[in-house]
């Protein structure tokens, strides 16, 4: 199944990671495990983003596929995802992700095998409210 206008479909219900999150998430594995990159398209709902996160043994790049989503550092003030944008986040940097309040949004994942994630605290909602 695809959503408005999206490339690829959305996946299975991301239920393993559904407590980092605030509503829900999609997932579709794009490449076959024990490749040298792993690449993801993650979908959220409108209004979901996930918790405040670091990422272990790799960078990881997000390019957004379809939608509005939104994704902050650390530090930095919020920035917008459209379809095209392409981020990389260093490792070990505290960041968040997710769709904007009145669309659907769709990025792809990209990280090393072997990665890991670190969950934190969720995003303080009312800097996610002014975002609207």
């Amino acid at each position: 199944m695809k959503v408005g206008g999206a490339v690829f479909p959305i996946g299975v219900d991301n239920v393993a990671y559904a407590k980092y999150f605030t509503g829900q998430t999609y997932l579709a594995p794009l490449t076959p495990a024990g490749v040298s990159v792993g690449v993801s398209n993650v979908t959220f709902a409108p209004g979901v983003i996930n918790h405040w996160h670091t990422h272990q043994k790799s960078c990881q790049v997000l390019v957004g596929v379809s939608g509005k989503g939104y994704y902050q550092i650390w530090g930095e003030e919020p920035k917008e995802i459209l379809p095209g944008t392409t981020v990389t986040i260093p490792e070990n940097v505290k960041h968040w992700h997710g769709g904007s309040h009145e669309s659907w949004f769709q990025h792809l994942s990209i990280m090393s095998p072997g990665a890991g994630t670190t969950w934190m605290e969720p995003v303080d909602p009312a800097v996610y409210a002014k975002l609207k």
